[in-house]
Protein backbone atom coordinates (compact mmCIF):
# COMPACT_ATOMS: atom_id res chain seq x y z
CA UNK A 1 0.00 0.00 0.00
CA UNK A 2 1.12 3.63 -0.97
CA UNK A 3 2.55 5.82 1.49
CA UNK A 4 0.67 9.16 2.11
CA UNK A 5 1.60 12.40 3.66
CA UNK A 6 0.43 13.10 7.32
CA UNK A 7 -3.07 14.55 8.13
CA UNK A 8 -1.13 16.67 11.05
CA UNK A 9 2.72 16.82 10.05
CA UNK A 10 5.68 18.02 12.73
CA UNK A 11 6.33 21.55 11.11
CA UNK A 12 9.26 21.63 13.42
CA UNK A 13 10.69 18.21 11.61
CA UNK A 14 9.71 19.42 8.35
CA UNK A 15 11.35 22.64 8.73
CA UNK A 16 14.65 21.09 9.82
CA UNK A 17 14.47 18.19 6.96
CA UNK A 18 14.28 21.48 4.90
CA UNK A 19 17.36 23.16 6.41
CA UNK A 20 18.77 19.59 6.03
CA UNK A 21 18.57 18.87 1.83
CA UNK A 22 19.38 22.97 1.16
CA UNK A 23 22.63 22.12 3.58
CA UNK A 24 22.97 19.60 0.94
CA UNK A 25 23.00 21.50 -2.17
CA UNK A 26 26.11 23.79 -0.97
CA UNK A 27 29.15 21.47 0.20
CA UNK A 28 30.81 24.58 1.74
CA UNK A 29 27.61 25.94 3.73
CA UNK A 30 25.37 28.57 4.92
CA UNK A 31 25.29 31.28 7.30
CA UNK A 32 22.03 31.33 9.53
CA UNK A 33 21.06 35.06 7.68
CA UNK A 34 21.68 33.57 4.01
CA UNK A 35 19.83 30.35 4.79
CA UNK A 36 16.98 32.25 6.62
CA UNK A 37 16.81 33.98 3.48
CA UNK A 38 16.92 31.33 1.13
CA UNK A 39 14.26 29.09 2.77
CA UNK A 40 12.27 32.54 4.07
CA UNK A 41 12.77 31.63 8.24
CA UNK A 42 13.51 33.51 10.55
CA UNK A 43 17.07 33.90 11.19
CA UNK A 44 16.22 32.93 15.29
CA UNK A 45 14.16 29.84 13.84
CA UNK A 46 17.33 28.81 11.31
CA UNK A 47 19.84 29.32 14.43
CA UNK A 48 17.49 27.08 16.53
CA UNK A 49 17.36 24.29 14.11
CA UNK A 50 21.25 24.64 12.86
CA UNK A 51 22.46 24.36 16.34
CA UNK A 52 20.16 21.00 16.99
CA UNK A 53 21.12 18.92 14.31
CA UNK A 54 24.80 20.08 15.02
CA UNK A 55 24.39 18.49 18.54
CA UNK A 56 22.90 15.66 16.98
CA UNK A 57 25.74 15.30 14.32
CA UNK A 58 23.82 16.15 11.11
CA UNK A 59 25.28 19.66 10.70
CA UNK A 60 28.92 20.57 11.48
CA UNK A 61 30.17 24.48 11.35
CA UNK A 62 33.15 25.61 10.00
CA UNK A 63 35.44 27.66 12.60
CA UNK A 64 36.89 29.92 9.21
CA UNK A 65 33.59 30.58 7.83
CA UNK A 66 31.35 30.26 10.84
CA UNK A 67 28.75 28.48 8.05
CA UNK A 68 26.99 25.29 8.49
CA UNK A 69 27.46 22.15 6.45
CA UNK A 70 26.52 18.68 6.43
CA UNK A 71 27.60 16.42 9.27
CA UNK A 72 29.26 12.67 9.73
CA UNK A 73 25.88 11.78 10.85
CA UNK A 74 24.30 12.25 7.16
CA UNK A 75 27.17 10.31 5.73
CA UNK A 76 26.35 7.45 8.02
CA UNK A 77 23.15 7.14 7.37
CA UNK A 78 23.56 7.38 3.66
CA UNK A 79 25.72 4.55 3.60
CA UNK A 80 23.58 2.39 5.25
CA UNK A 81 20.96 3.32 3.14
CA UNK A 82 23.12 2.21 -0.01
CA UNK A 83 23.87 -0.92 1.53
CA UNK A 84 20.14 -1.59 1.37
CA UNK A 85 20.02 -1.12 -2.54
CA UNK A 86 19.97 -4.95 -3.81
CA UNK A 87 21.33 -3.67 -7.41
CA UNK A 88 24.62 -2.05 -5.90
CA UNK A 89 25.24 -5.78 -4.31
CA UNK A 90 25.04 -7.57 -7.13
CA UNK A 91 27.18 -5.18 -9.49
CA UNK A 92 30.01 -5.92 -7.30
CA UNK A 93 31.54 -8.86 -8.71
CA UNK A 94 30.82 -7.63 -12.25
CA UNK A 95 32.82 -4.39 -11.06
CA UNK A 96 35.77 -6.69 -9.65
CA UNK A 97 35.66 -7.72 -12.73
CA UNK A 98 36.02 -5.09 -14.84
CA UNK A 99 38.84 -4.05 -12.36
CA UNK A 100 41.01 -6.92 -13.14
CA UNK A 101 40.58 -6.93 -16.86
CA UNK A 102 40.81 -3.14 -17.23
CA UNK A 103 43.17 -2.33 -14.40
CA UNK A 104 41.52 1.08 -13.64
CA UNK A 105 38.61 2.62 -11.25
CA UNK A 106 35.03 1.63 -11.35
CA UNK A 107 32.34 3.11 -10.75
CA UNK A 108 28.59 2.33 -9.96
CA UNK A 109 26.38 5.75 -10.57
CA UNK A 110 22.70 6.54 -10.91
CA UNK A 111 20.77 9.59 -11.31
CA UNK A 112 19.70 11.35 -8.08
CA UNK A 113 17.87 14.80 -8.36
CA UNK A 114 19.75 15.67 -11.64
CA UNK A 115 22.60 14.49 -10.96
CA UNK A 116 25.10 11.60 -10.49
CA UNK A 117 25.67 9.56 -6.93
CA UNK A 118 28.03 7.31 -6.91
CA UNK A 119 26.80 4.41 -4.90
CA UNK A 120 29.61 2.33 -5.15
CA UNK A 121 33.38 1.94 -6.40
CA UNK A 122 36.19 -0.20 -6.76
CA UNK A 123 39.30 1.43 -6.87
CA UNK A 124 42.50 0.74 -9.30
CA UNK A 125 45.33 -0.96 -8.77
CA UNK A 126 47.79 1.33 -10.07
CA UNK A 127 48.57 4.95 -9.05
CA UNK A 128 45.56 7.32 -8.08
CA UNK A 129 45.59 9.91 -9.89
CA UNK A 130 42.06 11.79 -9.27
CA UNK A 131 40.17 11.96 -6.69
CA UNK A 132 36.81 10.57 -7.28
CA UNK A 133 33.61 12.19 -5.94
CA UNK A 134 30.49 11.03 -4.41
CA UNK A 135 28.30 13.63 -6.66
CA UNK A 136 28.91 15.14 -10.12
CA UNK A 137 27.09 16.68 -13.15
CA UNK A 138 25.57 14.59 -15.49
CA UNK A 139 26.32 16.57 -18.53
CA UNK A 140 29.78 16.42 -18.55
CA UNK A 141 30.67 12.97 -16.84
CA UNK A 142 30.64 9.82 -19.02
CA UNK A 143 28.16 8.25 -16.63
CA UNK A 144 25.97 10.60 -16.45
CA UNK A 145 25.39 10.80 -20.31
CA UNK A 146 24.80 7.13 -20.05
CA UNK A 147 22.07 7.87 -17.47
CA UNK A 148 20.71 10.88 -19.57
CA UNK A 149 20.42 8.68 -22.25
CA UNK A 150 17.58 6.61 -21.33
CA UNK A 151 15.05 9.46 -20.62
CA UNK A 152 13.22 11.34 -22.93
CA UNK A 153 14.34 14.28 -24.17
CA UNK A 154 12.03 16.80 -22.56
CA UNK A 155 13.24 15.61 -19.33
CA UNK A 156 17.11 15.68 -20.29
CA UNK A 157 15.97 19.71 -20.87
CA UNK A 158 14.57 19.64 -18.02
CA UNK A 159 17.69 18.09 -15.77
CA UNK A 160 20.01 20.52 -17.82
CA UNK A 161 18.09 23.63 -17.43
CA UNK A 162 17.51 22.95 -13.41
CA UNK A 163 21.57 21.89 -13.16
CA UNK A 164 22.99 24.38 -15.67
CA UNK A 165 25.77 23.07 -17.90
CA UNK A 166 29.69 24.37 -16.27
CA UNK A 167 32.10 24.62 -18.22
CA UNK A 168 34.89 22.33 -16.58
CA UNK A 169 37.19 22.25 -19.77
CA UNK A 170 37.39 23.21 -23.11
CA UNK A 171 36.09 19.64 -24.43
CA UNK A 172 32.95 20.24 -21.77
CA UNK A 173 29.40 20.55 -23.92
CA UNK A 174 27.73 23.14 -22.36
CA UNK A 175 24.89 23.58 -24.99
CA UNK A 176 21.60 21.68 -24.83
CA UNK A 177 20.83 21.22 -28.63
CA UNK A 178 24.38 19.96 -28.61
CA UNK A 179 23.94 17.78 -25.48
CA UNK A 180 20.89 16.20 -27.21
CA UNK A 181 22.39 15.28 -30.67
CA UNK A 182 25.30 13.64 -28.17
CA UNK A 183 22.72 11.58 -26.79
CA UNK A 184 21.25 10.58 -29.51
CA UNK A 185 24.76 8.89 -30.42
CA UNK A 186 25.09 7.80 -26.92
CA UNK A 187 21.80 5.94 -27.35
CA UNK A 188 23.20 4.54 -30.69
CA UNK A 189 25.78 3.26 -29.79
CA UNK A 190 24.71 1.96 -26.44
CA UNK A 191 27.95 3.89 -24.71
CA UNK A 192 29.01 7.59 -23.45
CA UNK A 193 32.78 8.41 -23.46
CA UNK A 194 34.18 11.55 -21.11
CA UNK A 195 36.86 12.60 -23.36
CA UNK A 196 38.68 14.76 -20.41
CA UNK A 197 35.13 16.75 -20.11
CA UNK A 198 35.23 17.03 -16.38
CA UNK A 199 39.28 17.19 -15.40
CA UNK A 200 41.99 17.57 -18.16
CA UNK A 201 43.93 14.16 -18.01
CA UNK A 202 40.73 12.31 -17.33
CA UNK A 203 38.93 9.90 -19.73
CA UNK A 204 35.56 7.87 -18.90
CA UNK A 205 33.69 5.28 -20.64
CA UNK A 206 30.28 4.13 -19.17
CA UNK A 207 27.38 1.87 -20.41
CA UNK A 208 24.05 1.46 -18.61
CA UNK A 209 22.61 -1.16 -16.45
CA UNK A 210 18.98 -1.97 -17.06
CA UNK A 211 16.29 -3.45 -14.36
CA UNK A 212 13.14 -5.88 -15.20
CA UNK A 213 11.41 -3.49 -16.54
CA UNK A 214 13.62 -2.42 -19.45
CA UNK A 215 14.64 0.95 -17.97
CA UNK A 216 17.88 2.26 -16.95
CA UNK A 217 18.28 2.23 -13.74
CA UNK A 218 22.21 2.69 -13.03
CA UNK A 219 25.89 3.02 -14.93
CA UNK A 220 29.00 1.88 -15.20
CA UNK A 221 32.08 3.49 -16.04
CA UNK A 222 36.07 2.73 -16.53
CA UNK A 223 37.68 5.79 -15.32
CA UNK A 224 41.70 6.37 -15.66
CA UNK A 225 44.24 9.16 -16.45
CA UNK A 226 44.46 9.83 -20.31
CA UNK A 227 47.81 8.18 -20.56
CA UNK A 228 46.53 5.08 -19.62
CA UNK A 229 42.95 4.99 -21.21
CA UNK A 230 43.77 6.22 -24.45
CA UNK A 231 41.29 6.40 -27.20
CA UNK A 232 42.49 3.04 -28.92
CA UNK A 233 42.41 1.62 -25.48
CA UNK A 234 38.95 3.19 -24.88
CA UNK A 235 37.64 1.78 -27.88
CA UNK A 236 39.29 -1.83 -26.93
CA UNK A 237 37.68 -1.74 -23.34
CA UNK A 238 33.69 -0.38 -24.84
CA UNK A 239 33.23 -4.05 -26.04
CA UNK A 240 34.16 -5.48 -22.54
CA UNK A 241 32.01 -2.88 -20.41
CA UNK A 242 28.73 -3.10 -22.57
CA UNK A 243 29.28 -6.90 -22.52
CA UNK A 244 29.08 -6.68 -18.35
CA UNK A 245 26.89 -4.19 -18.39
CA UNK A 246 24.19 -6.60 -20.19
CA UNK A 247 25.45 -9.60 -17.74
CA UNK A 248 24.64 -7.36 -14.82
CA UNK A 249 21.26 -5.93 -16.37
CA UNK A 250 20.12 -9.92 -17.20
CA UNK A 251 20.66 -10.81 -13.68
CA UNK A 252 18.54 -7.78 -12.62
CA UNK A 253 15.72 -9.62 -14.66
CA UNK A 254 16.14 -7.34 -17.73
CA UNK A 255 15.43 -9.00 -21.21
CA UNK A 256 16.70 -7.19 -24.58
CA UNK A 257 13.53 -6.40 -26.55
CA UNK A 258 13.40 -6.04 -30.12
CA UNK A 259 14.34 -2.82 -31.28
CA UNK A 260 11.71 0.03 -30.97
CA UNK A 261 11.57 3.67 -30.52
CA UNK A 262 14.78 5.08 -28.63
CA UNK A 263 13.59 7.21 -25.25
CA UNK A 264 14.46 10.47 -27.21
CA UNK A 265 11.76 10.00 -29.68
Amino acid sequence: MAEHAPENPVHSVERALTVLEALGRKPQGYGCTELGQLLQMHKSTVYRIVSTLRACGFAEKDPHTDCYKLGSKIIYLGLKALKNLDFRKTAIPYMQELVEISRETVQLAVLDRGEILIVEQDQSPEAVTVNLGLRGQVHCTAEGKALLAGLPNEKVVEILNSQGMQRHTVNTITETGRMISHLEKVRAQGFAVNAEETVEGVRAIAAPVYDHTGNIIAALNITGPSSRLTLERVYRLVAVLKETCESLSMQLGYRREPPGDTPGK
